[in-house]
């Protein structure tokens, strides 16, 4: 069974102003993350604040989704959805 998606404002903003064909890949690959999350391995982010601690990062093509994966819930919570050129400024 899959995990739970939870995608916060900001996310679901950004995923709105893609291009059709982006958006669509990127749901895709959350759709993909949130079946496999238990058996894969997450790339965290190093180096962040504690508010931020955790956070990890996939990569779709030159865009990057960020999110924090919570195991016991079953819970993965989409944080940024950028181009890779933008997402890691003002962290």
């Amino acid at each position: 069974m899959g995990y739970r998606v939870e995608v916060s404002l900001r996310a679901d903003s950004q995923l709105a102003e893609l291009d059709a064909t982006v958006g669509a890949s990127i749901e895709r690959k959350i759709l993909w993350l949130a079946e496999n999350a238990s058996g894969m391995v997450h790339r965290r982010l190093v180096g962040m604040p504690e508010d931020l601690a955790g956070l990890c990062k996939l990569r779709i093509g030159d865009w990057r989704i960020l999110y924090w994966v919570y195991h016991p819930e079953q819970v993965i919570r989409i944080y940024r959805i950028q181009h890779r050129s933008e997402v890691y400024r003002k962290l």
